[in-house]
């Protein structure tokens, strides 16, 4: 499952969800790019490893352990002092575990090294309604790709959405005035 698209998406719903708390403007692309920062790992996929390497795609990138370093490295160097909140931090923390999480809701692969550094076992879940996203080289993988896209618009676009007008329905509960506020007093 996810592209990259899919991983963004999974950042930016995730930012919704933290709008009420005020956060910078930056934090929307910073979410979206923790939520898609552990698929660096690709790279060393290209490079002469076992498919279970712990370098290798799904591997210690994908740890919990990694996605905060991820989101504590992000957090200290792209915010000043006094934009260094705990709704901040949070934000880019769960946008960065999204990422390991949904991979190991797709089907394909050797699982995600969850808990690397501390164990090797590689996990996958027992419902994986998502596809792995092949690079869509040639008529039959531009398909494959096709359908992991519609995949991931199903069970990760439309929750986004979800999310977000959930979020937005909260928000305005919240700011909106007691009916006491919004009738004014009589004079009388």
């Amino acid at each position: 499952m996810p592209s990259l698209l899919g991983h963004a998406v999974a950042g930016l719903a995730i930012t919704t969800a933290f709008q009420g708390d005020k956060l910078p403007r930056r934090t929307w692309a910073l979410a979206a790019l923790c939520a898609m920062a552990p698929d660096l790992d690709w790279f060393v996929s290209l490079l002469d490893m076992h498919r279970g390497h712990v370098l290798n795609h799904r591997g210690v990138a994908h740890s919990l352990f990694a996605a905060l370093l991820i989101a504590a490295t992000v957090f200290l160097l792209a915010y000043r002092r006094d934009q260094r909140r705990g709704s901040v931090w949070l934000c880019l923390t769960i946008a960065a575990l999204s990422h390991g999480l949904l991979d190991a809701l797709t089907s394909g692969g050797v699982g995600v090294a969850l808990f690397m550094p501390f164990s090797e076992t590689r996990w996958a879940c027992v419902w994986q309604p998502g596809q792995v996203a092949p690079l869509p080289l040639g008529r039959v993988h531009t398909w494959r790709f096709l359908y992991s896209l519609w995949t991931e618009l199903f069970w990760i676009g439309f929750p986004a959405l979800l999310l977000a007008a959930w979020s937005r329905l909260l928000r305005r509960a919240r700011l909106a005035p007691t009916l006491s506020e919004a009738v004014p007093e009589s004079p009388f």
